[in-house]
């Protein structure tokens, strides 16, 4: 559908005219310059017959976006760039009138996002609730609203382009974008501060003579201070293991906040690892550096260190655990 630049605003309503409008206007003006000009009944009644079309168009459309509401039904949450399933839910409140072409154009957010494809329902019975799935796709992490939608028609004969804005009131949150990582090596450490990832070890099995091979950071320096040879901790293996996983908000040279881009690259890289260790069974930790959480490998743990990376370092965005 193309449009022409004739628009009208009124309240929460727009009229806009469409190219199929302007030329029937403009068939509509040269009949009446022509009924004018050669005082022809029949034109006269072809030019009555026009504006009439006019005017039903007008009274059929209002009639059609009249007592209507929408309804979203959003998952708890979502992942930033992937797409999740979304239910629109258009009632219509009418009596006795049905309502007709009706396309759902939802208001921007703070957030970008697409919907897809766009929700469209072309009959909507008195008194009845239709209901459309679509894939909403969301870009940013954080808080996502939506509170208001608006209700669009071309019916009943696509002169104009009426729309009407509404209440919808859907909200959800928005986890970081997860990509591929490389998890770590059971062996691999990091410096706190510098590094991202530390293990945290596994259950204590037993303190055995130093060999060659062995790393130095399990050395266990009191049972080696006391036998005068260096003795090592042995972990009892269940190939898994306790991360803790560093992310620094702050610059460390500035001890400024690090700026908007760097932060949302590292909260998806730190995002991305917490998901791909949880699901591996490993036990992890986030840390920042005021803060640090307790060590779980759940579902449920997985969710709470998805809830708190979603907004970490957002400016006036809190805890949204409830929505």
């Amino acid at each position: 559908m193309t449009s022409t630049h004739f628009t009208i605003a009124l309240h929460n309503r727009t009229l806009q005219l469409t190219r199929e409008g302007l030329g029937f206007i403009m068939i509509l003006i040269g009949v009446g310059l022509g009924a004018i000009n050669t005082g022809n009944n029949l034109l006269y009644l072809i030019l009555a017959m026009c504006c009439s079309f006019i005017v039903v168009s007008g009274i059929l459309s209002e009639m059609s976006l009249k007592k209507l509401s929408v309804k979203g039904e959003a998952p708890a949450y979502l992942y930033a760039r992937e797409p999740g399933s979304l239910k629109l839910k258009l009632s219509n409140h009418k009596k006795w009138e049905p309502s007709y072409s009706i396309h759902i154009k939802p208001t921007q957010s703070r957030q970008p996002f697409t919907l897809e494809p766009e929700p469209y329902f072309f009959f909507i019975p008195s008194g009845s609730t239709i209901e459309k799935p679509v894939i909403l796709t969301a870009q940013k992490r954080g808080h996502f609203k939506i509170a208001t939608c608006r209700l669009a028609t071309r019916f009943p004969f696509g002169f104009f382009y009426k729309t009407k804005t509404i209440p919808l009131q859907l909200e959800t949150v928005v986890f970081p974008a997860i990509h591929p990582v490389k998890p770590p090596d059971q062996s691999e450490t990091g410096i706190e501060g510098e590094g991202i990832v530390q293990p945290k070890g596994e259950e204590l099995h037993a303190v055995r003579e130093f060999q060659p091979g062995d790393s130095l950071n399990s050395v266990h320096w009191k049972s080696s201070a006391k036998t005068g040879n260096l003795r090592v901790k042995e972990f009892q293996s269940h190939n898994l293991q306790s991360y803790t996983i560093f992310l620094a908000l702050k610059n460390p040279t500035t001890n400024q906040p690090i700026q908007e881009e760097d932060l949302e690259e590292r909260v998806s890289d730190v995002a991305s690892l917490v998901y791909h260790l949880i699901q591996r069974g490993h036990e992890v930790s986030l840390k920042t550096e005021e803060t640090q959480t307790a060590y779980g490998s759940s579902e449920a743990h997985l969710l709470d260190l998805m809830y708190t990376l979603a907004f970490i370092g957002l400016q006036g965005e809190g805890s949204r655990r409830n929505l």
